[in-house]
């Protein structure tokens, strides 16, 4: 049972990471810009013609 714990201590070793700067604001960067687009995208009609 001993063997079970080091194993989960070691894994869980292996997972933790410090986070590295830059990541998360590039994310929130693409997703916005996603968005917008899709905004744009629909609110033009995906140039079907809209209303004039």
């Amino acid at each position: 049972m001993n063997n079970k714990n080091n194993n989960e201590e070691e894994e869980w070793e292996v997972l933790g990471h410090d986070p590295v700067p830059g990541y998360k604001a590039a994310f929130y960067i693409a997703v916005s810009l996603a968005v917008i687009y899709l905004i744009y995208a629909f609110s033009s009609g995906f140039g079907a013609g809209g209303v004039h």
